[in-house]
């Protein structure tokens, strides 16, 4: 929980200075673009339920990207691209230990000053006992596993074949040294502490036990597991660091300086050291989506929606995306040069427009599901890249839609005819016309527990009345249990699950869940639940009724994220913490997830450097998914706000989110205030179509569309707005 503490100073500013960034034009022309994709499927030494599929996914999804999507003039040429996977066509080999350490000596070789390298590694990730004594500061190597992996037999051998963080680490300094730029992304996990209540078909995790990595006989196993356990019993908060923040996995970057002849460094990991991170058929629910991993998808995804991001504002959209997808769990981090611009690109502005392609009496675009173009989507058609939507011959309408490519016809809309296709001029574009959000909540039933078949029975019955009821304030779609959902359903007793408090009652209780199925009963932290009297209907209906509502809302504000259409320059919005034993404020980085404690405090610092008024209004979600309304202030064109807002308090505990919603106010207009949103928490105690512009889609969420508000487009259009979401956990003081 938190208490309000503002302290409010609101200043008029003259124009503010943006720092110059320098044209990388001309060095992307001239540059060598690099990528090495890495994709480790089959695990021939390990128990097949150890397997994975969306490595190679993600791979091949990864090179189609690099070659086709990348803007210009980034090119990453077929011959500079090297694959290492199994049944993927292309690929240069298995990626096993010795090709990806010969892959990455190659780039060493070859790679000049300024070049570029992007490295991505999918697979199993998994830690061992420290090889060399007083390497790591946890006693635990954290490894990525090749697939011709060996079993570990002992301390000083390790598991052979399997890739060490300082072995990887050595590689990237050899890049380097020659003065090429490093991204490397790490979609893979190494342990995970969290406990699943409900288990989730379509998921799969990218980790391995380390006790599926041990060979030997039976002694000879269960010494190694002693050993393990003794080393990880004794590391303590392994996923964070001395003063508290989480760390990554593997430990690239410098600690001190760097040769400013040394390339820069980049990498971004799913998770941190304690965590998993799955696979799972994306994009949801589209009909036989292949497996891809979570991170890797919505990396791209982020990507293609707009390509001339910084790396940081690429960490904050991925960590928006997990936020509006219900996902708590896992935490990725982002760390090295994250002020650069992605491929070292240019600024510019990103629109979402691509070459109208007709042949064989059908139209494409090269542009699909990972733009979060779907079937129905409406784009204009533009005579050229640079005509205004005003210009618009007509429109398209997406009818299906592949992650890189989708098909589209002709159709009436917005009081113009249909086209024929050979009506459509040459070298037309198709821009999008409107932006859609999709409010639906989905969520998976209970599965049968044993023991408490009538409680879950009784809750499926509630579930039932309640998606078709109307005027309820929320919106649910039903699926079977674990099948892929935002909210999870699990009937069972407190005192069941594995890290539950002495005193944790026995009673059947409904849990609602996040997508993961993650119960997390450590650092104070508690999903809500709601105890289950068989006898009393009418009680359950209400309390259900009320904790879904008051999750529709909360998750629905996150989700608001992917309309947002202001831009940095426009209204640059700062959170900084002022730790409670410290002076100072400290940023608070929208590409990072911050752990903070009671007695800690937020300060927000808002620049509007546009010329029009803009409307700033503060919330503050928590994990209990109630929304505090801070601050609504009306900031003049130039003008900065400067507000002490909150100090968390020792109530709850969890994954929570700060989050500032800008919508520009046309003259003469009321302040856009959203206290309306405010709600109280969901227990955790044993006790439509038709809109024009952000605000009205903001007033869509406070009355529960149908399914989906939508956005339209123009060249000046309605208001702007933009919801920006900062993500934190709140933990217990040590």
């Amino acid at each position: 929980m938190i208490k309000l503490t503002r302290r409010t100073l609101l200043v008029g500013t003259s124009a503010l200075t943006m720092a110059g960034m320098v044209s990388f034009r001309t060095m992307a022309a001239s540059r060598t673009y690099h990528a090495l994709l890495v994709a480790c499927t089959e695990y021939p030494n390990l128990p097949q339920r150890n397997w994975l599929v969306g490595p190679k996914n993600d791979a091949a999804l990864v090179r189609d990207y690099l070659l086709k999507n990348v803007p210009d003039p980034v090119r990453f040429a077929p011959e500079n691209v090297t694959l290492l996977a199994k049944d993927v066509p292309g690929a240069s080999g298995l990626p096993t230990h010795a090709a990806i350490k010969a892959a990455l000596a190659d780039l060493a070789a070859k790679v000049q000053r300024d070049d570029f390298v992007y490295l991505h590694l999918s697979g199993h990730g998994a830690q061992q006992p420290q090889m060399v004594k007083g390497d790591e500061t946890d006693g635990l190597d954290e490894i990525f596993l090749p697939v011709d992996i060996e079993k570990w037999i002992n301390r000083d051998a390790g598991v052979p074949n399997a890739l060490i963080d300082n072995e990887i680490g050595a590689a990237l300094d050899a890049i380097r040294d020659k003065g090429a730029f490093v991204w490397v992304v790490f979609d893979c996990c190494h342990s995970g502490t969290a406990t699943r209540a409900v288990e989730v078909d379509d998921e799969l995790e990218r980790k391995v036990e380390f006790a599926d990595l041990v060979g030997g006989n039976e002694a000879e196993r269960a010494a190694a597991i002693k050993t393990y356990d003794e080393v990880a019993s004794a590391a303590g908060s392994r996923g964070v660091d001395d003063n508290g923040m989480r760390k990554p996995a593997f430990t690239l970057t410098p600690t001190g300086g760097d040769p400013i002849t040394k390339g820069k460094l980049v990498a971004f990991y799913a998770a941190q050291t304690v965590e998993t991170t799955p696979e799972m058929p994306l994009p949801k629910g589209t009909a036989d989506a292949p497996r891809f991993g979570l991170f890797t998808f919505t990396i791209l995804s982020k990507l293609a929606e707009n390509p001339n991001v910084t790396y940081r504002q690429l960490g904050q959209a991925v960590l928006q995306q997990y936020s509006a997808d219900s996902r708590t769990r896992p935490t990725p981090l982002f760390e090295g040069e994250l002020d650069a611009r992605v491929f070292g690109t240019d600024k510019t502005d990103a629109v979402m427009q691509w070459p109208v392609v007709i042949k064989d009496g059908e139209a494409t675009i090269g542009a699909g599901l990972l733009h979060r173009l779907t079937p129905g989507s409406k784009l204009a058609i533009l005579p050229s890249a640079l005509s205004p939507l005003s210009d618009a011959v007509g429109f398209l309408e997406v009818q299906s839609a592949r992650n890189l490519e989708s098909r589209v016809k002709p159709v009436e809309f917005d009081k113009k005819p249909a086209l024929k296709l050979a009506d459509i001029p040459a070298n037309a574009y198709a821009r999008v016309a409107e932006i859609a959000v999709d409010y639906k909540l989905v969520a998976a039933r209970p599965a049968a527990t044993k023991g408490l078949e009538k409680e879950t029975a009784l809750v499926n019955s509630v579930l039932d009345e309640l998606a078709t009821a109307r005027e309820t304030g929320f919106n649910i779609e039903l699926v079977e249990p674990g099948k892929s959902a935002e909210l999870r359903f699990a009937v069972m007793r407190e005192n069941a699950v594995p890290g539950a408090a002495k005193d944790a009652t026995d009673k059947p209780a409904l849990w609602f869940l996040p997508a993961s199925g993650d119960v997390t009963l450590t650092d104070g932290s508690k999903p809500p639940l709601i105890i289950v009297h068989r006898d009393d209907r009418k009680k359950l209906v209400d309390a259900t009724a009320r904790n879904l509502r008051t999750i529709f809302r909360a998750t629905g504000l996150s989700r608001l994220a992917a309309a947002s259409d202001y831009k940095p320059e426009d209204v640059d919005v700062q959170f900084q913490v002022k730790r409670r034993d410290k002076d100072g404020l400290e940023p608070l980085q929208a590409s990072v997830v911050p752990r903070v404690s009671p007695g800690d405090e937020v300060h927000v610092l808002a620049k509007n450097s546009s010329d029009l008024l803009v409307d700033i209004n503060v919330l503050y979600v928590g994990s209990d998914y109630s929304i505090t309304h801070i601050v609504a202030e009306r900031l003049a064109p130039q003008a900065t706000l400067e507000e002490g807002l909150l100090a968390f308090t020792d109530t709850s505990f969890g994954m929570e989110r700060m989050i500032a919603v800008l919508t520009e106010a046309p003259p003469e207009s009321e302040k856009e205030d959203l206290g309306f949103l405010a709600q109280d928490g969901v227990a955790s105690a044993t006790r439509g179509t038709g809109s024009a512009g952000f605000s009205d889609m903001l007033t869509d969420l406070g009355m529960a569309p149908a399914t989906r508000s939508v956005m339209r487009l123009a060249d000046k259009s309605g208001p702007k707005g933009a919801v920006m979401i900062f993500p934190m956990e709140t933990v217990p003081r040590a």
